[in-house]
């Protein structure tokens, strides 16, 4: 027999040891294998027969584990897990609700029969444990016998640890009916009993309920005067042993639960006591380094909820970090219980990027950084750099979560991110101007720019939360809060060095017309839906302010004078921009094509008012003749009839050209009726000439038109 044969059967037998296996794995009827083994035989059978060796063409490589046809056999189908429908959990949930207000309602109603006499306050608590056994008898026997769901035998489960563990509190703290000593011992056992029972039945609520119940207990160990360090390796201890249940059964929500739960213990007892505080800040590091380790033995990168895994971690650390600051503030050498934070974020940091965890890496870097700066605020620093120190803490929280995309993070570091934006803004002044106060006024609001750029980048694909964010117009908002910020910046510089408190901020005047002409020449997508149709709100009010109170503009006079002019150029150079077509007309070119001529109207309004607001301005203060101020008056309310009758001839504009005359038909009742009686011989001879002047003007250019 060839070379090249024998290599055929080997091949032909592997793909029959592949086909026995696959068969065996799908587990189908008899006669659906038996049909596929004689067609695999069939197959061999057929294949056998064989050309000449000559016509085989040798290949250099066979491959012996070859796929099988698929037209022999199909492939074996996955069991997909169906998922719970709401309607599902809500019944799922409903037991455990109801046993928490049957419980409520007996302990009310031992209450109720004890006020009115009947019951002793030590037959009240025999009953109350009498019912915890008999909540577990019940489920027990339900359980046994398989009758009703899962669901309302590990309620009763539950409910019998809630009651026990209540009947035990109360009865040595409120009734002082058994010694402090039984009473830590039966707190002891249920404990012990709501451990097993969580390993055993693998429900994580009724593991969350162990570990919440149980950590009340420190006020028990509290009230009995036991010693703090005794409390805290009571905490540590039980944090360590509901371990075994979450790592046993993936119960990830229960870790972070318990770990709140613990912090919250320790940071009471912390509270309660004076001394010892270097014990507390050891447990507390001790708490963490065990978080941390669970958090990897079930940290799973393909997880669809990994972003959300990622956030709890970063936002347990941070809170167990706000602990220790509290902590060590009695503590000297404080800084070195943070180097050992430093270190133990560096070492999870190094392990995720072992694993190449990302995600995970990123958020451990974050809070070895924080952590570092956190070390840095704590030492005694020269020339208030906390103060600059605190808000870069925050910013470097919510830059993690944008990039971890993270929606927990994203939530409570824009939360403290904007409390410490307040604070900041509200206790530091720009004065001196070379100063740290000033810089820590400056750096927010490069941080709002920052945080803007980054989280309005493009995404190929959104998260649930970000689409809602999106919804809400959330970044478009932000891009408001951000120039917002720069503005009340700006009040401030304008307050401390031009003007008073009392007085029109003019540098911010000036700034909001420039950022409103800004906006109208960026593109949507980068300065957002919101930014533009509040600065052109924002530019109509100060504009119109800068009209109502035209001579009454205290300050410095040269920024009073520039703001106005400022303003007038702008107003003029949108209407060239939106008559020539320019830039912002094909920006809003959809809105402007039915808007164009009362936009264009108002525009020239606008101008002519704050044109007449400069002109008095300068009578007010000193620099213009008052007789000419209203000269000058005079001739603008003809050059401005004359341009809108002009422009509107041209470009069919009919309520331009209806203002036009309307302001036309304003100056003429004017001149007459009250130029002639104010002005003197000359300049009213210079005032008839110079309006015969643009009348004739005008004329000759509509008649030509």
């Amino acid at each position: 027999m060839s070379l090249e044969m024998e290599q055929r059967i080997v091949k032909l037998e592997q793909e029959m040891m592949d086909l026995r296996k696959e068969l065996e794995a799908v587990k189908c009827q008899q006669s659906v294998a038996k049909t596929s083994t004689l067609s695999a035989e069939k197959s061999m059978i057929e294949q056998s027969t064989l050309k000449p060796a000559p016509n085989l063409k040798p290949k250099p490589n066979p491959k012996l584990n070859s796929e099988p046809n698929p037209k022999q056999m199909s492939a074996p189908e996955k069991k997909v897990q169906p998922q719970r429908t709401l309607e599902e959990r809500i019944m799922g949930a409903l037991p455990k609700v109801f046993m928490v207000i049957l419980v409520m309602g007996v302990l009310w109603g031992l209450k109720l029969v004890s006020d009115y006499g009947y019951l002793s306050n030590e037959v009240k608590i025999i009953l109350a444990y009498v019912l915890s056994l008999a909540l577990t008898l019940i489920a027990y026997v339900l359980e046994r016998k398989k009758v009703g769901s899962s669901a309302v035998t590990i309620s009763l489960y539950g409910g019998a640890f809630i009651v026990g563990i209540l009947t035990t509190a109360a009865g040595a703290i409120l009734y002082e009916i058994i010694g402090l000593t039984l009473a830590l011992v039966i707190a002891m056992v249920y404990i012990g009993y709501g451990i097993a029972i969580s390993f055993l039945k693998k429900n994580e609520v009724l593991t969350v309920f162990v570990a919440f119940t149980s950590l009340l207990l420190p006020y028990l160990l509290e009230y009995m005067d036991f010693s703090p360090v005794i409390i805290l390796i009571y905490v540590i201890v039980l944090f360590t042993m509901l371990q075994f249940v979450i790592h046993q059964h993936k119960q990830k929500w229960a870790l972070y639960i318990a770990t709140f739960f613990t912090v919250l213990a320790i940071s009471i007892e912390t509270f309660m006591n004076n001394d010892n505080q270097v014990v507390f800040a050891i447990g507390l590091l001790v708490m963490l380094s065990i978080f941390n380790t669970s958090w990897c033995r079930l940290y799973n990168v393909a997880s669809t909820w990994k972003y959300t895994h990622v956030g709890m971690q970063f936002s347990l650390g941070l809170f167990s970090l706000l602990l220790m600051n509290f902590i060590i503030t009695t503590i000297e050498f404080g800084e070195a219980l943070l180097l050992v934070i430093v270190s133990l974020f560096a070492i999870l940091a190094g392990y995720g990027y072992k694993q190449k965890w990302q995600e995970a890496f990123d958020s451990a870097v974050t809070l070895a950084f924080i952590t570092l700066f956190n070390t840095l605020l704590v030492m005694n620093l020269p020339g208030k750099v906390d103060h600059i120190l605190i808000p870069f803490i925050v910013f470097a929280g919510v830059m993690m979560s944008l990039r971890l995309r993270a929606s927990i993070m994203k939530v409570v570091g824009s939360f403290l991110f904007m409390i410490v934006l307040a604070i900041n803004f509200s206790i530091h002044d720009p004065a001196p101007f070379f100063s740290i106060n000033h810089a820590s006024l400056v750096m927010p609001g490069i941080y709002l720019l920052i945080i803007y750029l980054y989280a309005r980048r493009p995404k190929e694909t959104l998260t649930v939360f970000e689409q809602i964010m999106k919804d809400m117009y959330v970044i478009d908002i932000l891009a408001l809060i951000t120039t917002s910020y720069f503005l009340a910046y700006i009040g401030k510089i304008d307050a401390t060095y031009f003007a008073d408190v009392s007085n029109i901020p003019h540098l911010m005047c000036i700034i909001i017309a420039l950022l409103f002409v800004g906006s109208l020449l960026v593109p949507i997508k980068y300065k957002g839906r919101a930014l533009t149709p509040a600065l052109s709100v924002f530019f109509l009010l100060f504009t119109l302010m800068l009209v109502a109170i035209p001579y009454n503009m205290q300050g410095v006079a040269w920024l009073n004078i520039v703001t106005r002019i400022v303003y007038i150029a702008v107003i003029v150079a949108i209407i060239v921009d939106l008559l020539k077509k320019g830039r912002i007309y094909q920006t809003y070119q959809v809105q402007l094509e039915k808007l164009l001529d009362p936009i264009v109207s108002a525009g020239v309004v606008l101008t002519m008012i704050a044109v007449k607001g400069l002109i008095f301005q300068l009578a007010y203060n000193g620099i213009l003749d008052w007789k000419l101020s209203i000269v000058f008056s005079t001739i603008t309310l003809f050059l401005t009839a004359s341009v809108a009758l002009w422009l509107s001839s041209g470009r069919h504009l009919r309520a331009l050209r209806l203002t036009g005359f309307i302001i036309l038909i304003i100056a003429f009742v004017k001149l007459i009726f009250f130029d002639l009686s104010a002005l003197d011989l000359l300049i009213r001879a210079i005032l008839f000439m110079t309006v015969g002047g643009i009348g004739l003007l005008l004329s000759g250019r509509l008649l030509k038109k």
